[in-house]
């Protein structure tokens, strides 16, 4: 779940394998880079960091819900507005003047950072900010210093919603690190090389417009549909962000609708015969229900197509219509997805939720072909007798072979080269358990152990009449990674901010090869000063 919080001025060093060369003239902050890089040989490349200026809301927000102070919100469609966060504090605010919960003395204290940070969309102010977060990273190959930054401005308000009418806002980012992408069939380049190697991006860029019951947007935004906080197997952030035109409608206080339309990165379709870039698109719609404080169900549908000289359809960017049914009219072969997801919680302080993918289902008596699915399960806990500041977190997520692919290339659930969905891809699947104790409001700690098995499917792949009945899961030499690590946070509203992050990896069958082993080290450490 994301938020729409300003980003605020930081400096910042991220570590991870390798020995790299000293840049800028950060030496104090070089020198922590050197003495975590020569104690531990990593195993991770150069990361794709989006900015986080707030990472820290998403987590105290999810946190709150679970424990039952916020009371219910639409959490399950993300990202969050900052409108609807400030929404979403004054409504536990009014819990707890009502005597509906007492909250603990961490949650009370989380509560009030949450006021402080949104102070000005809880008291009504408009106008414009301007943020920067100079940065210093370090990877296998280098240490160099990088610049995000981000706009904001805002215009009107309404009378009946803690929301502006307008919002401009803008997050961008410059760095010299490669961005990889896992399929090179990508005809499109998200960053291109400017002067020295730098690259820049537009991480979100966005004009918003809000009246009583929806809300437009224009531009640049993440999507991220589903009930788990950390990955979904829908629509989640693990590729980058959409150019989009969306529409949120609140319709009451229990149902959250939302639509949008988007052009995807062109592919190249070459089969050794017909060569031609394929435009792709993707338009999707879905409804949030919220039975009470303690039930949420979420339904969606989506659409990928895409091919030569394809333009928009619109028929499909309608956002009243049913994909599956204007597909199965038109007797077109579109990457039509239905996901369903929920979350219960039983009791305060215990979460249990569920999601399930459809990207192909074989409903038909006598089909011969594979059910094409993906489904995840979780439960997070903080159990009462630890004042709410010890968490236990679980989830298993799986996707079957074929799901995210289809049988025309250029509709495989892909953008830029990334997995769309869950970052597993297909045929694998995971399980994480984590424990976590939050010392203060700002200070957290976390140890996790993740168990990932990937079989030789790819997203690649096309389903031409195997025997899938005898197929194993995952299928083929089964490469098996088993991680241990853990994480220190520290993450005031101003003031130092650190973070550091330590993985062991160990992986049987490495790149499917039986018997290869390998085993590597993952270290990341950062710091900064937020003012």
């Amino acid at each position: 779940m994301r938020s729409n919080q300003l980003p605020v001025t930081s400096y910042q060093l991220r570590v991870t394998r390798g020995e790299p060369s000293l840049a800028g003239h950060w030496l104090l902050v070089t020198g922590y880079c050197f003495a975590f890089m020569f104690i531990l040989n990593t195993a991770s490349g150069a990361p794709d960091v989006p900015l986080n200026f707030d990472g820290w809301v998403p987590d105290a927000l999810a946190k709150l819900e679970t424990v039952g102070i916020t009371g219910g919100f639409h959490r399950q469609t993300a990202p969050l507005s900052r409108a609807e966060v400030a929404a979403i504090v004054r409504q536990a605010e009014s819990r707890i003047l009502r005597g509906t919960v007492v909250p603990s003395e961490i949650d009370r204290k989380l509560l009030e950072k949450l006021k402080r940070a949104f102070s000005r969309e809880l008291t009504g102010r408009t106008g414009q900010v301007l943020r920067f977060l100079p940065q210093l990273r370090a990877t296998e190959q280098k240490i160099a210093p990088a610049l995000a930054g981000a706009f904001r401005y805002t215009a009107g308000s309404l009378e009946d919603r803690i929301a502006p009418r307008l919002v401009l806002y803008s997050e961008f980012e410059t760095h010299n690190f490669e961005s990889r992408a896992l399929d090179g069939k990508t005809a499109e380049q998200r960053l291109e090389q400017w002067r020295g190697g730098y690259t820049g991006d537009f991480k979100r860029s966005y004009l918003q417009v809000n009246n009583s019951y929806l809300s437009l947007l224009v531009g640049r935004d993440w999507v991220f549909w589903g009930a788990s906080r950390h990955k979904t197997v829908g629509i989640s952030d693990n590729s980058p962000p959409f150019d989009q035109i969306r529409l949120t409608a609140m319709l009451g206080k229990r149902f959250k609708a939302t639509a949008f339309t988007t052009q995807l990165d062109s592919t190249w379709y070459d089969d050794g015969e017909k060569r031609y870039l394929a435009k792709r698109y993707m338009s999707g719609h879905r409804l949030d229900y919220q039975h009470n404080d303690r039930l949420e169900i979420g339904v969606a549908e989506w659409v990928l197509y895409g091919g030569d000289a394809q333009t928009l359809d619109w028929k499909y960017a309608n956002p009243f219509t049913f994909y599956y049914a204007l597909q199965y009219n038109a007797k077109a072969d579109d990457n039509v997805m239905f996901a369903i997801d929920a979350a219960i919680r039983p009791v305060d302080g215990l979460r249990l939720y569920g999601e399930w993918l459809i990207d192909d289902i074989q409903y038909v008596p006598g089909a011969n072909d594979p059910h094409a699915v993906a489904w995840l399960l979780g439960l997070t806990w903080y159990p009462e007798r630890f004042d709410r500041q010890f968490e236990v977190h679980s989830e298993y997520a799986r996707v079957n072979r074929w799901a995210y692919t289809h049988l025309v290339p250029d509709n495989q659930f892909t953008h830029f080269g990334y997995v769309i969905g869950h970052p597993i891809g297909t045929d694998s699947d995971t399980v994480r358990v984590s424990a976590s104790y939050q010392f203060t409001v700002s200070a957290e700690a976390e140890v996790h152990g993740v168990l990932t098995r990937q079989g030789e499917g790819t997203i690649a792949d096309r389903f031409y009449g195997e025997d899938f009945k005898v197929l194993p899961f995952p299928t083929g030499v089964v490469a098996r990674t088993t991680e241990i690590g853990g994480r220190f946070s520290y993450r005031p509203l101003d003031a130092w901010n650190i973070f550091l992050s330590y993985a062991w990896q160990h992986t049987q069958n490495s790149e499917h090869r039986s018997g290869e082993t390998r085993r590597g080290h993952r270290v990341k450490f950062q710091m900064g000063y937020l003012f």
